[in-house]
């Protein structure tokens, strides 16, 4: 529904030390502590997206009938119709997948593939322009071209405009927050509907009568993706908990809790660590969180 649950960023403080009488020592600390506790890493740290993008390549690529339910895609470990050739991480190849495997095995070469095809006019001549447009198209149809509209400060997202065929496997010049990669699983998870997040309920009087509400609104819904394109979507993301990734997963599908998801790796630079993502949605029959 766009209600924010959980809005969560590390390290913490103790805020009662910083009303009132302020802590100046405390609060000198935490503004040179170089792990930053005073910036939002939730709403203001932006990173690429990864893998997490594959479902909006899936969403686009379905949409504009360059795959379908039924479209299987050789992956031979790299793709080497753009230069230079972009990698899978699997080197031997996957062979062949249609698209719910491609998502559960976060296959590069066959997202490469949608955004190659995605690029293509009427004559089969490749544009990186035109590729980038179509994902430029989608991003925006799902509510990554804008903040979230959480009422707290956050960093303005980044559609790809470079790159376009790694564009589709989350790099190029992608970047987003984790608050707007939530919000278009929530899309995700709702098959189309895009909330303003919020993280507040309502105001009201000392009396108790409300003097504002807060309840999410509707930025707009995705009404041209058929149920067939969110079913194998779905599908695909239930399949990387319980089968690709079942090992991280073990207690929880042990629970009886049904979990979705698809994880994401981004790379920062030489000199960083990778950073690992993973969105989901559960109950997921039934979408609630």
């Amino acid at each position: 529904t766009g209600n924010v649950l959980a809005c969560v960023s590390y390290p913490g403080y103790d805020n009662n030390r910083l009303t009132n009488n302020m802590d100046t020592d405390y609060y000198a600390k935490l503004s040179t502590d170089l792990s930053s506790p005073f910036f939002n890493k939730a709403t203001q740290q932006k990173t690429a997206p990864g893998s997490t993008l594959k479902i909006l390549s899936t969403v686009a690529g379905m949409s504009e009938g360059v795959i379908d339910d039924g479209t299987y895609i050789e992956c031979t470990g790299s793709f080497d119709l753009v230069t230079p050739p972009i990698n899978c991480w699997n080197k031997q190849g996957h062979g062949s997948l249609d698209i719910r495997e491609a998502i559960e095995q976060s296959c590069n070469v066959f997202f490469t593939t949608i955004g190659f095809e995605l690029g293509k006019d009427s004559e089969g001549n490749f544009s990186e322009a035109r590729s980038l447009g179509m994902l430029q198209k989608y991003a925006s149809l799902i509510g990554l071209d804008k903040k979230t509209g959480i009422e707290i400060s956050e960093a303005s997202p980044q559609i790809s405009d470079k790159n376009a065929v790694p564009s589709y496997i989350g790099q190029g010049t992608n970047v987003f927050t984790t608050s707007q990669l939530a919000r278009y699983i929530t899309a995700v998870a709702n098959k189309g509907t895009v909330y303003n997040l919020s993280l507040l309920d309502k105001v009201t009087n000392p009396k108790g009568k409300t003097v504002k509400d807060y309840t999410p609104e509707v930025k707009n819904k995705v009404t041209d993706v058929s149920s067939t394109t969110w079913q194998a979507v779905h599908e695909g993301m239930r399949a990387v908990v319980t089968s690709e990734h079942k090992d991280i997963f073990t207690k929880l599908n042990a629970s009886g809790v049904q979990l979705s998801g698809k994880t994401g790796t981004a790379q920062q630079s030489q000199t960083h660590p990778d950073h690992g993502l993973f969105v989901g949605f559960a109950p997921s029959d039934s979408p609630q969180i």
